[in-house]
């Protein structure tokens, strides 16, 4: 009897020893799990921080372009301005000699002058028409590369508040991670 009851006590023992060994894996695949949980939510933060600075990062590219568009845009709308002066003193000019010519009190040598300047000045203000044609078309394409980097900047600006409330999210993750590691 004393028999059955050594190996009762044995088994008892052996059980007890069994169910701690089951109770320490569990806690440690527990631990492990936790700290897997942590280390994730380390690498979402630290993902959330690059992806935040890749961000902050374009739209500081992107100001810096606009600014650049815009200094340009005004630089060559102020060029477009002073040829359009240009053009009202030639059209001035070509007016005045026609003028001249339409009187008829002209002499022959002096009218062949006129004519001569005349087809100078229509020449002139071809080449500058040409060109004020050619700054509109500059100036247009800059208004709308401002507007295009306008509108991104918006999109990035909002991508950034979001990256930023993710990132403080991950942060408090990270923290509730933390403690439940420190456990």
């Amino acid at each position: 009897m004393v028999y059955y009851y050594s190996v009762a006590v044995v088994l008892g023992i052996c059980i007890l020893l069994f169910l701690l060994i089951v109770f320490q894996r569990k806690r440690e695949e527990e631990c492990k799990r936790r700290e897997m949980e942590y280390l994730t939510a380390q690498r979402r933060l630290e993902s959330s921080r690059e992806q935040l600075n890749s961000l902050r990062k374009k739209t500081y590219d992107a100001e810096n372009l606009l600014n650049d568009n815009k200094h340009y845009f005004n630089t060559k709308r102020e060029e477009l301005v002073q040829i359009a002066k240009q053009l009202k003193n030639v059209e001035e000019e070509r007016d005045k000699i026609r003028h001249t010519l339409d009187e008829g009190a002209v002499p022959e040598g002096e009218r062949n002058l006129l004519n001569n300047r005349l087809k100078l000045a229509e020449d002139k203000h071809a080449e500058i028409n040409a060109r004020a044609t050619e700054l509109q078309e500059s100036v247009k394409k800059l208004e709308l590369a401002t507007l295009e980097s306008d509108k991104q900047i918006v999109a990035l600006q909002n991508q950034i508040a979001q990256a930023e409330s993710e990132l403080e999210y991950n942060k408090e993750l990270v923290r509730i991670k933390e403690k439940l590691v420190q456990k």
